[in-house]
């Protein structure tokens, strides 16, 4: 599924928040969606991800970083855990099939079955306040039993029996759900259709970008060029393993940050322009990182890159608009909303 342009940046931002919005998780590209087995796929698994494997319970799902050698960050990875097999979803990058299987030869594991999925499976991503009720229709109990981080096998509707993998797992602070699907199984059409009759519909990178940031979930464009302390995604790795994994020894070796992202706002309409300085009282202390713009919200949101001790809320700083006018800025604390789903009940 891609997809479908134009998109209204302000309608999407408005159904992830206050009904549901869907949209494809992850590259539609080889490689993207991956299937481990065998005996040593455990093994694997602790060796690719920065976050500890060796407890994972079945039926689980979570989010990981998945390291370079150097310690910067290659992607955040979706790690659903079953019974006997599991299945990793690269967030932004394509290649992560080829890329556990330099994993597994570099760390001599044989008994590890790779299964590029992409070809032949398809995921979905539906988020927002009212996106259980999708959820509800497939689960074989009562919604409010699947919990947070739960994944559980589903018989799919109107595939002839074929079967796929739910998780409660989303990026945007609301109640979300990630459905794995065979790709005959045609399941995004029939997420859209129930997507609609809620007053919901797909939902385009900008509105998802806007979202994310309101809660900080990880996001690859704010890794670049940042380690991974300086970008906030240190709760993605597990710091007190002993093992090594993938760019463990780059993490470990590396001092403590002079930097670190902080979210931004500033009245509607006074956005400040991506690389642009920022000041406290007339010293440069930053720059702004990113912007994650939404017409017709509040308040404009951004990154800003701070130097420590101002990485902190409550901040304010001066930036510069793209036509060189001065921006007035304020840092904040996340979330910077209250997402409906934390004050409204899951389920009947």
């Amino acid at each position: 599924m891609t997809y479908s342009l134009p998109h209204d940046t302000h309608t999407d931002h408005l159904r992830l928040r206050e009904t549901v919005g869907h949209y494809s998780p992850g590259p539609v590209a080889p490689g993207a969606l991956v299937d481990i087995g065998g005996l040593e796929r455990s093994s694997l698994l602790q060796q690719a991800l920065a976050r500890d494997s060796s407890f994972v319970e079945p039926d689980t799902a979570r989010d990981s970083l998945l390291l370079n050698d150097d310690g910067s960050v290659w992607d955040v990875v979706t790690h659903i855990e079953l019974d006997d097999r599991s299945l990793l979803l690269s967030h932004a990058r394509p290649g992560l099939a080829r890329l556990l299987e330099t994993v597994a030869a570099e760390a001599g594991l044989t008994d590890v079955e790779i299964t590029d999925l992409s070809r032949t499976h398809a995921a979905i991503a539906f988020e927002g306040p009212r996106s259980w009720h999708i959820a509800q229709e497939i689960v074989p109990y009562e919604i409010s039993s699947l919990v947070l981080h739960g994944a559980v096998t589903v018989a799919l509707p109107d595939a002839g029996g074929a079967d796929g993998v739910l998780a409660r797992i989303g990026s945007t602070g609301e109640y979300g759900y990630l459905l794995v699907f065979p790709q005959e199984a045609g399941s995004a059409a029939w997420v859209a259709e129930r997507a609609r009759a809620l007053g919901g519909g797909s939902v385009g990178p900008e509105a998802l970008d806007r979202a994310r940031a309101e809660v900080r979930h990880p996001q690859l464009g704010c890794a670049e060029s940042l380690s991974v302390r300086e970008a906030g995604f240190a709760w993605l790795v597990d710091w007190e393993r002993e093992d090594d994994f993938r760019g463990a020894a780059a993490l470990r070796s590396a001092g403590a940050p002079r930097r670190g992202l902080v979210l931004l706002t500033s009245p509607a309409g006074d956005r400040p322009a991506a690389g642009s300085a920022l000041r406290a009282a007339g010293e440069r202390v930053g720059t702004v990182h990113r912007v994650a713009p939404a017409p017709g919200a509040a308040t404009e949101l951004a990154y800003g890159l701070l130097d420590k001790p101002f990485d902190v809320p409550g901040v304010p700083l001066e930036g510069t608009g793209a036509d060189g006018r001065t921006v007035g800025l304020v840092t904040v604390s996340s979330p910077a909303v209250l997402p409906r789903s934390w004050s409204e009940r899951i389920g009947i």
